[in-house]
């Protein structure tokens, strides 16, 4: 019989909930979702002009932007610590 394999030790500092493991993090995740938000807003325009209703793509415009808006906040607060 072989030995099992050695597991990895734990980092002595284990992050928890809200620390984010660097502020790069924060800016790419809110560019991701600045450009998703424009994206669901061209698509309420083209819902608009063609006739369809536009009622799911407004929901999902106005979460990308309120999720976009946190994360630049969250990471202009963590340039100025």
């Amino acid at each position: 019989m072989s030995d099992p394999a050695p597991r990895p030790r734990l980092p002595d500092r284990v992050r928890h909930g809200r620390e984010w493991p660097s502020p790069r993090v924060h800016r790419i995740l809110a560019v991701v979702l600045t450009v998703a938000a424009a994206g669901s807003l061209v698509l309420v325009v083209v819902d608009l002009v063609i006739g369809r209703p536009a009622a799911g793509d407004v929901f999902i415009a106005i979460l990308n932007s309120l999720a976009a808006a946190v994360l630049w906040w969250h990471s202009s607060e963590q340039a100025r610590s």
